[in-house]
């Protein structure tokens, strides 16, 4: 798990990979590959929830280490 709370570019591995999987779910959804349903919506939430907290943890991070 250590590798994903890496810093690169001012941010952890893990808050990189779920922004470019919120990308890739837009993505799909802009060429009607993924229905823009309910579920996809929760998802899309879920995502930027997650995202938040991870680049939250980064900051608080960066403050201890000062």
């Amino acid at each position: 798990m250590n590798f994903f709370t890496k810093i690169f570019a001012g941010q952890s591995l893990i808050s990189w990979v779920l922004q470019i999987i919120f990308i890739f779910l837009a993505w799909k959804v802009a060429d009607h590959q993924i229905p823009n349903n309910l579920t996809t919506i929760l998802g899309a939430a879920v995502l930027v929830i997650l995202t938040y907290i991870s680049l939250a943890h980064d900051g608080k991070s960066r403050a201890n280490k000062k």
